[in-house]
């Protein structure tokens, strides 16, 4: 038996035959995130796409930055469709390790010390259409959105969250009346401006430690929920999955005999409405992200509105909340520009 296993396995070994699989480059084509809303400047990021064999590492990621882009403009027209206003976006670099954003760069150099300008952003406005156009190594990459009227909340509140597994976790939920006389399209955001952790596993001590740029919640229409109120709720997001997160409260903890003290939660909504090719974008990104390492998932390719390109191109009417994470607070009035919103709460 012994010996016909040996064979057997002889066989196999000597049919085996190393394939070598020439697979094509996918051609480069740009990928814009663009965005526009009420009251602030347009920024659009611009990268290139990569292959899906390409190795993730720093040198690849480095080379998807595009450093070469002849111009970026976006307009809007007036009821003949003559283009009426226009603004050419000048490319700003952060940090080396992220890629340059185009915005108006007037806008910018006109803001004080702590990120507000002196008159309000009147190029961009609720009902118009913005018309998007990239030049680049002889191709013409084009998109347009609408920022729609903007529709808030009616309020939102923190409430001692059912599931917390600490007495000082809390949700925020929130109470929406939906216009019926149009067609609405949701994107939520949120992000921590403050919060509060250990500085290092080493020390007694505690820090601030925000997040760093605003997360999706959730998109949907309103289909199901035109012209009623309904109440809904807003979980922290997380880098994967479908967001689920809680918000701490104020508290304490016993660290070496002392007591440390953990500050609340400060959390800023962003409430938008968008066009439904937006949505049609940020909805699959969202399923795509909360479905991210299940085997069983549906692959999904996502919907660009990006001509000649891909990713995409938002306008957003944009309503803000800033929330205290302390029990019954409740907030009506959005955070504006007179009480603090600033050009770096926007991402």
């Amino acid at each position: 038996m012994n010996k016909y296993l040996l064979l057997i396995s002889i066989i196999l070994l000597s049919c085996q035959e190393e394939i070598t699989l020439d697979l094509p480059k996918a051609d480069d084509k740009l990928v814009i995130e663009g965005s526009i809303e009420n009251g602030f400047p347009p920024y659009v990021i611009i990268t290139k796409n990569g292959g899906y064999f390409d190795p993730i590492n720093s040198e690849t990621f480095n080379n998807l930055f595009v450093d070469d882009i002849e111009s970026v403009e976006i307009w809007y027209n007036d009821n003949d469709g003559t283009k009426l206003d226009s603004v050419i976006l000048e490319q700003i670099t952060f940090f080396d390790s992220l890629p340059p954003i185009y915005t108006d760069i007037d806008y910018l150099t006109s803001l004080d010390g702590n990120g507000v300008a002196p008159s309000p952003y009147d190029f961009s406005k609720s009902g118009r259409t913005y018309y998007l156009e990239i030049k680049w190594n002889d191709q013409i990459i084009t998109s347009s959105t609408t920022i729609p009227e903007v529709a808030g909340l009616d309020c939102l509140w923190v409430e001692k969250s059912e599931n917390s597994k600490e007495e000082y976790e809390y949700d925020i939920r929130g109470l929406y009346s939906d216009p019926a006389d149009q067609d609405n399209y949701i994107i939520v955001k949120s992000k921590r401006v403050q919060h509060f952790e250990y500085k290092d596993s080493l020390e007694c001590l505690t820090t601030n430690i925000p997040d760093g740029s605003l997360k999706i919640i959730d998109a949907g229409s309103d289909i199901l929920i035109n012209g009623q109120s309904f109440e809904t709720y807003f979980p922290r997001p997380k880098d994967q999955g479908f967001p689920n997160g809680n918000y701490n409260a104020y508290h304490t903890e016993i660290c070496d005999e002392d007591t440390l003290e953990f500050k609340e939660d400060i959390v800023m909504i962003k409430y938008c409405q968008i066009d439904e090719p937006s949505l049609k974008f940020w909805r699959g990104l969202v399923r795509q992200v909360g479905t991210n390492g299940n085997p069983f998932a549906e692959p999904m390719n996502l919907v660009s509105n990006i001509n000649n390109g891909l990713g995409v191109f938002t306008g957003y009417g944009s309503v803000y909340y800033k929330v205290k994470i302390i029990e019954n607070t409740v907030v009506k009035d959005p955070y504006t520009t007179e009480e603090g919103l600033n050009i770096l709460d926007i991402f």
